[in-house]
């Protein structure tokens, strides 16, 4: 107790010093996550192109009017906007990296007029193991996990809404190590 006296603080006052400066630190994200970003953007330099898979919704989400497959539609019509190639599933399976852009919706409702929602949207191709010649399975190379959001029963355009920001967050990081394919970006504010 003898250094707080010398000091001049009160206790309550030490502990909310302390406590801020830890929250500081601890909300400062390590060297080490911050490098584990610009791998994942890397890994999607030199992509010509990706075909885009909307996992199918929850019928309740699609009797609501938010359907897969005009999901799917907006979407590639995002990409292609942005200069991003959209492949059939031929094609892709054509390319040496067979990339595909997946978007998986999970909504879980709770019967008093709300739906729980996470929104994930992936990249997987084909990777090359070291030591490995002649075996080239598919990994996700880029990834954006949604964290667990809330929406009432009747605006069902929030979620499609949520889905295309992590899309654009996707074109963003295409675009940083793509420049060279950037189109008429429709992520650039005048």
């Amino acid at each position: 107790m003898l250094p707080l006296i010398k000091t001049g603080c009160s206790v309550t006052r030490l502990l909310l010093i302390v406590g801020t400066i830890s929250l500081v630190i601890a909300s400062t994200p390590s060297p080490a996550e911050q490098a584990a970003e610009v791998p994942e953007r890397d890994s999607l330099k030199g992509l010509v192109g990706m075909e885009v898979l909307v996992e199918p919704l929850n019928i309740e989400i699609e009797d609501l009017g938010l359907h897969s497959l005009k999901l799917q539609s907006d979407i590639r019509q995002r990409l292609q906007k942005a200069g991003i190639k959209v492949l059939t599933e031929r094609e892709r399976l054509a390319t040496p990296t067979a990339a595909m852009l997946a978007v998986r919706v999970d909504a879980l409702h709770d019967r008093i007029s709300r739906y729980f929602y996470s929104i994930d949207i992936f990249l997987t191709q084909r990777v090359r193991l070291e030591g490995k010649v002649a075996s080239e399975p598919s990994a996700v190379t880029w990834m954006k996990l949604g964290p667990i959001g809330i929406i009432a029963d009747d605006n069902i355009k929030h979620l499609e809404d949520q889905v295309l920001r992590r899309v654009d967050q996707f074109i963003k990081d295409y675009l940083a190590v793509n420049p060279d394919r950037r189109g008429s970006d429709h992520l650039r504010k005048p």
